[in-house]
């Protein structure tokens, strides 16, 4: 099921209010009541919550409506496992505690941070089938990473450069983006991520008490036993990190999960599951959120969905979707005018 906590509305009526949005018919639109808020650790459609966003924004001539939403949110949206969260010793081991629980914080959302040279990139990417691509979802996503790291760092926080996948804003929104991310901001780029120093993964979080963090531990566990991820979830989100530089294979995967291929394999029928369907699934989503990306070129999507070559990459998107990659990005494009 593709859920996130009813508490990803956080702020909504507060920035809503603001711009003096009439939210009745923008929750109906969405199929959502404005009760919701009221039980912020209920589980709530992920694609209502993504279209109400999209749509409050657009009436509000307001690009910025999610930034805006980022900035009255704490540590404590974050529900049950927020205590956990809090006193873990690095952002490093807060962001394995987000992976570890994502089913009970937003199962749709997959954080990555992946490391080089000394730079780590930090993102969060919606894993919806059929891809959803939102503004306002991105970059609230973004935006509650951005006040994760500075609530556990505090001034040691700082974001290097913030990547947007979308255009500018108008220079009257450019406020509410200086004020969370505190960073210089690349719009128009070929992903959505934070730019960080990677020796701040591993700086001590002086609020930290491992006392209290293996207390709230418990707790969680006991309360969300039901709730871990499943195999599913764990392979697809072992692909998405893979894909990109060309080594999701069963192998790689097994290896990453600290398994068997053979076990892997195994474990995978058991749940009516093969790794090459769910390799295919995840690649055929990621190339459907690539290709809507004007800044990318088709080679740019090739090589993130794991091929080398662009003839190799169209024989199999032909394949896949009965035509070329240039064709299902116009048809792409003209759906978007559309709508």
């Amino acid at each position: 099921m593709e859920l996130v906590r009813a508490a990803t509305l956080t702020g909504y009526f507060q920035v809503a209010a603001d711009l003096r949005l009439d939210t009745l018919p923008l929750l109906r639109s969405a199929g959502l009541a404005r009760a919701i808020v009221a039980e912020p650790d209920r589980m709530i459609p992920a694609r209502a919550v993504i279209h109400l966003l999209e749509e409050s924004a657009q009436a509000a001539n307001c690009p910025s409506f999610a930034v805006r939403m980022a900035e009255r949110r704490s540590i404590a949206d974050l529900g049950m496992v927020s205590l956990l969260i809090a006193h873990q010793p690095t952002l490093r081991e807060a962001f394995s505690v987000m992976q570890r629980y994502r089913n009970r914080l937003n199962s749709t959302l997959v954080l990555q941070v992946d490391e080089r040279g000394g730079v780590a990139v930090v993102q969060e990417q919606w894993a919806l089938d059929p891809p959803l691509i939102s503004r306002q979802s991105d970059e609230l996503a973004l935006g509650v990473l951005a006040g994760l790291g500075a609530w556990l760092l505090g001034d040691l926080w700082q974001i290097a450069e913030v990547y947007s996948a979308h255009p500018a804003p108008p220079p009257v929104d450019g406020a509410a983006y200086a004020r969370l991310f505190r960073a210089p901001i690349r719009f128009g780029s070929d992903f959505s991520g934070l730019v960080v120093d990677s020796s701040l993964l591993d700086a001590p979080n002086p609020r930290a008490d491992p006392a209290l963090a293996a207390h709230a531990k418990r707790m969680a566990d006991a309360m969300m036993a039901e709730t871990e991820r499943s195999l599913e979830q764990e392979v697809e989100e072992a692909i998405l990190l893979q894909l990109p530089e060309g080594r999701a294979s069963l192998t790689a995967t097994a290896r990453a999960l600290g398994l068997r291929s053979r076990t892997l394999q195994r474990r995978l029928e058991s749940v009516g599951q093969t790794f090459a369907a769910m390799l295919e699934a995840v690649r055929c989503r990621q190339t459907t959120r690539h290709l809507a990306n004007p800044r990318l070129n088709l080679t740019d999507v090739a090589g993130l969905v794991g091929y080398a070559s662009l003839s190799a990459f169209t024989r199999w998107h032909t394949q896949a979707f009965g035509m070329a990659p240039r064709r299902s990005r116009k048809q792409q494009s003209a759906v978007g005018r559309l709508s």
